[in-house]
């Protein structure tokens, strides 16, 4: 490894010398791997950090099958695993917001070039630039910026706004329009306190999302902008997000229409998982892609395997094993995924709080952390099946079943004292609690279509020894528009009606109905709601002050953002008091 190491950095020396003397390359694109972080290895694993490969979609797969792409597009990012840099002061004025970025260096990984097991540099880049330095001034000149001009730039935008300014610079002004490939660019933040700012810091950046990306139509996302993910090439701190944890992927979440769907509903998330679980942290910012204004954004966390995130053990690239973690999503564009599986939620009907009964339609479900084979695929799908089949036996048959080494069920009435007891074997119930106050808050019209996360962990030291849920994500359908009865009764513990399953398809989770009829799990939902109250009006109150705060801000490219934003906040206001009514 040493040598490897050693024969990497001679010729990562010898291209940057060459660099020094040519001019940049044409405009391109990188094409990064989504990154893996590092965790505690599982036992026997021998684990390393991995490289996730980009694939092609799968369609018409049946239910129950193990399903992955054949062909996979070329996986090329190094890994989430760069040791930490020697930490660099960040200049600035003392005390108060600095509008200035530093112009001290910043770190920066020493090469965007990976090597195979030779030593030999695998060019899997299209660009010919390699981020070897970490001086902010010499990235500049790699770019061809200017940084006079640049900062004169950044002191007239400084004045227009509140909110601290993220400015990204693609390589030779190129487009961000592919959801596949990064492109090469730097980023700086300004306008801020000065701990958080942010010299020229090499990155790639892509655009995210599905319906907000406009399923990928490049002339919509050109005149509208889009949702982005910025990977930097070293694990960087951002804004303070997350106590300042330091990771490699961040998402910057288009706002639109109100503005404050995302972020008030990661804030109640955390109001009541009282940081638990993992939720992200986030932060309005505007956003400038190549000078040009982009709007007003969500700075926020990608949903991933992380230390900081959902510490999960992942295992080595090719490992087959099954004692490793498990991110898995409920996910409505599994399309788009290479491993898969579906859920038929043993085709048994349930009934919700108002007492529609119903058989769930079947889902597909993603597993989003690497993994490298049928026999991890075939393991994580049946524990979801006997995840869900032990809670459904125990709340609607009071039967009991022990859940065996081998994923196979044995009744056991006497083992168990109550229905509780049993599921507990299987689930996080607190976290499904949690959850599901979360998703009822906010009236999530999409909580049983996607972007619903799990996490459970097989490894020998292990955070979710259980199924737990985690990530709250994407609320884009939340609060109904703010337009339903915010003391309409409940809407995460029942059936989507008729007439929104005719056009939007059935969006209902079978997870939260099931478990909500149980007089048990409404028990504990009240006294997680007693608990965190206090704590649910505080964070209101926090985004509510945000937006009056930067109310300038917000109607800058929308005029009536605030007030739209303002309404969704009243309706949560009316919302909770009568949820705690209903539960306090």
């Amino acid at each position: 490894m040493q040598a490897k190491n050693a024969r990497t950095r001679i010729i990562c020396a010898l291209i940057a010398a060459a660099l020094s003397i040519s001019c940049l390359s044409s405009c391109s694109q990188i094409n990064i791997s989504d990154d893996s972080q590092v965790t505690t290895p599982p036992s026997g694993s021998g684990t390393q950090p991995s490289t996730a490969a980009l694939t092609d979609a799968t369609d018409n797969v049946p239910a129950f099958t193990v399903t992955h792409a054949d062909e996979t597009k070329p996986s090329t990012a190094s890994p989430d695993t760069d040791p930490e840099p020697e930490s660099t002061a960040v200049p600035g004025t003392d005390g108060g917001v600095n509008t200035n970025p530093p112009v001290s260096s910043h770190p920066i990984s020493e090469s965007t070039y990976e090597t195979n097991e030779n030593g030999e540099i695998i060019d899997d880049y299209t660009s010919d630039l390699v981020f070897d330095t970490e001086d902010p001034d010499e990235l500049y000149s790699m770019f061809g910026l200017s940084r006079s001009e640049r900062q004169q730039f950044y002191n007239e935008i400084s004045s227009k706004y509140e909110l601290p300014i993220i400015h990204i610079s693609t390589e030779n002004e190129q487009e961000v329009l592919s959801k596949e490939n990064y492109v090469n660019c730097l980023v700086e933040i300004f306008n801020c306190e000065d701990e958080y700012v942010m010299d020229a810091t090499s990155a790639g950046i892509r655009v995210r999302g599905n319906a907000s990306a406009f399923y990928g139509d490049e002339d919509q996302i050109r005149e509208n902008g889009a949702p982005y993910r910025i990977k930097f090439t070293k694990k960087q701190s951002v804004l303070g997000l997350n106590d300042s944890a330091k990771c490699k992927s961040w998402v910057l979440l288009r706002t639109y229409e109100a503005g404050v769907r995302d972020h008030l509903a990661f804030k109640l998330a955390k109001a009541i998982n009282n940081g638990d679980y993992f939720s992200s942290d986030s932060r309005f910012v505007e956003l400038y892609l190549n000078e040009k204004f982009m709007g007003l954004y969500l700075l926020c966390e990608q949903s991933q395997e992380n230390p900081n995130r959902v510490a999960i053990n992942e295992c080595d690239e090719g490992y087959t094993g099954t004692d490793i973690g498990y991110l898995v999503e409920l996910d409505n564009y599994s399309y788009d995924e290479e491993w898969r599986f579906m859920l038929n939620y043993n085709k048994e009907s349930i009934t919700d709080v108002y007492g529609t009964t119903r058989t769930p339609i079947s889902y597909y479900y993603t597993v989003k952390n690497d993994i490298y084979s049928d026999e991890q695929l075939k393991f994580i799908e049946r524990y979801f099946e006997v995840a869900y089949e032990i809670p459904m036996r125990a709340i609607k048959y009071g039967e009991f079943y022990r859940l065996n080494d081998d994923m196979t069920l044995t009744l056991a009435q006497d083992e168990f004292e109550s229905a509780y007891d049993c599921v507990s074997q299987v689930l996080n119930i607190d976290s499904f609690v949690d959850m599901y106050l979360t998703h009822e808050i906010t009236n999530n019209q999409d909580v049983g279509g996607g972007s619903f996360y799990f996490a459970v962990d097989f490894g020998s030291i292990s955070l979710y020894k259980t199924l737990t849920c985690v990530c709250p994500w994407d609320f884009s359908w939340s609060y109904a528009d703010y337009s339903s009865d915010s003391d309409g009764g409940l809407y995460a513990a029942k059936f989507k009606d008729s007439y929104f399953v005719e056009n939007y398809g059935d969006r209902s989770n079978p997870w939260l109905i099931l478990l909500y009829s149980a007089d048990w799990f409404q028990q504990l939902v009240k006294e997680k709601w007693t608990e965190r109250y206090p704590y649910i009006i505080e964070a209101l109150e926090d985004v509510r002050n945000t937006v009056d705060t930067y109310s300038a801000d917000f109607n800058l490219s929308e005029s009536r953002r605030t007030g739209r934003a303002k309404a969704i906040i009243n309706w949560v206001s009316d919302r909770c008091e009568y949820l705690n009514e209903l539960w306090g």
